[in-house]
Formats: structure tokens, sequence, C-alpha cells
């Protein structure tokens, strides 16, 4: 077995340079090269900052929830279905009521343990002069919409089944919300205005 060539005293010398420089504290970061969604949300004490670079979007959601993501491409019109599952989780375990079975919506003070999920689809604009224009091609049937403001998106409405649409200029967004135990109607239309789309 041949005996391995010994590395010159130089490289050595410069690679420990190269790593101590990358180590020190006040060495500038590096700065993306592309845009951050989410970097400039404003979320509120305790909420956290969510981003998808890929769909184009971020937005804030409570510090107490963990979800489990997928993701699912859509032909028809063609785009991108982010869902998340959706758990309530305090951080220390606190005591909960009991829902009343005629409760609706669900209780708006979550037990641990609680559920839900969503379901965020991201669709190619296209020419689509407009949120009606874009939801008469699409949309069958058409749905009344019921203009809102969301985020600092372009236009943006309420359908009738509930769901809510925005339109930025290169996408549609649409955000459909499945309450289990845990109501995210109540959760997330508070948080409407942190969401930031890419433009």
């Amino acid at each position: 077995m041949p005996t391995p060539l010994p590395i010159p005293r130089k490289i050595l010398t410069a690679v420990a340079l190269v790593a101590l420089v990358g180590c020190q504290p006040n060495s500038p970061r590096p700065v993306p090269s592309v845009p951050q969604i989410g970097s400039n949300l404003k979320c509120s004490q305790g909420d956290h900052g969510y981003e998808d670079p890929q769909a184009g979007w971020g937005f804030c959601y409570p510090g107490t929830w963990r979800y489990t993501e997928r993701s699912q491409g859509s032909q028809s019109p063609p785009g991108l279905d982010l869902t998340f599952d959706i758990t309530f989780v305090p951080p220390t375990p606190t005591p909960c009521r009991s829902p009343s079975p005629l409760a609706s919506p669900p209780a708006a003070s979550p037990c641990p343990g609680d559920f839900a999920f969503m379901i965020i689809s991201t669709y190619q604009r296209g020419d689509s002069g407009d949120l009606a224009g874009w939801a008469a091609a699409n949309l069958k049937p058409l749905p009344q919409l019921d203009a809102i403001s969301w985020g600092n998106a372009v236009e943006a409405a309420r359908l009738s089944d509930g769901r809510r649409i925005a339109l930025t200029p290169h996408h549609v967004v649409i955000m459909d919300l499945h309450s289990g135990l845990l109501n995210l109607e109540a959760e997330m239309s508070t948080r409407l205005g942190t969401w930031k789309f890419s433009f």
C-alpha cells in the first residue's frame, strides 16, 4: 500500500486561517441573493413567521401551533397546493373545558392536542387582468366575490364558500381553512394583515 503524500505546511496554514476568519463574531453575514419573503413579516409577540419562497408568500401564525406540511402539484389550474395539518401544543399543559356539542364554530380557547388543517393553493395568474376574470376562467361554478383586505395583495376577496382568494402580479393564492377542534377561522382571520406576497 503506497504511503500518502504529506500535505504541505503552507496549505494547512491557509486552511486554518480561512476557518478562523469564518468563525469571527464580527465577520459580515452573507446577503441572500434571492429576496426573502418573510424577512419583513411583522409578527406579534408569541407568533411565528412562515415563508415559502417557491410559492411567493409568507404569514404569521400562533406560536402554539405545530404543523406537518405536504405539497402537491395541481394541473387545472396549474399550481401548487400546500396542506398544513395543525395541532395546538401550548408550552405548558392548561386546563381545558369540554367543547359544547352545540358550539358552532368550535370554542375559541383550544385544548392541547386540538387539530385542524388548511390548504393554501398558489396558481399561475396567466393573462387575467383581475380577480373576477381569473375566477371566471378557473372556478366552476363561479362563486360570489366579496372584496377584503389581505396583506399586500393587489386584490383580494372572500368567496361564498368561505375561502379567501388573493391576486398578486404573478399568482393567485387561495386559502381554504378546515377547522376541526381548533378554530382556524378565528386565528387566521385576525392575521390576514401579516401576509406578504412577493412582487
